[in-house]
């Protein structure tokens, strides 16, 4: 009898263990990521001019990158033309489905170059129609 019981009580842990692991692990891979910044942050009305072009200023031409020598050619003057026609900023709803965010976003090659702020004011600035502003 004892013997039996033995069984049944490893059993019954293996069982729990097992139980506890999965669930664990199912959990555990269910992840979403998002910004860490507030969006009150990020006023309505995001200008190119003023609040875009500063951004790429800062932290895309100034390193040498992004002034002419590659693409997209982010220099003031010629930056919004780029962007557009070179097929970056391409749908004015949904921020996350341009190449411009998904280069400064999470897993991004370009996410180093651009603060969290500086992702709220482009994603807002997509959102609002990516105006010439």
């Amino acid at each position: 009898m004892r013997r039996i019981l033995k069984t049944k009580l490893r059993q019954l842990t293996g069982n729990l263990l097992l139980t506890l692991f999965i669930t664990g692990f199912g959990m555990s891979s269910c992840t979403y990521y998002t910004n860490d910044y507030n969006p009150a942050e990020v006023p309505d009305g995001v200008s190119f001019t003023t609040n875009i072009t500063p951004i790429f200023e800062t932290g895309c031409t100034n390193a040498g990158c992004h002034n002419g020598a590659i693409k997209p050619d982010l220099r003031s003057d010629v930056a919004y033309k780029s962007l557009i026609k070179g097929g970056y900023v391409t749908d004015v709803t949904v921020a996350e489905n341009n190449l411009l965010y998904q280069k400064i976003d999470d897993g991004g090659s370009m996410k180093a170059y651009a603060t969290d702020l500086d992702r709220a004011y482009i994603k807002k600035w997509i959102e609002e129609g990516a105006l010439d502003n």
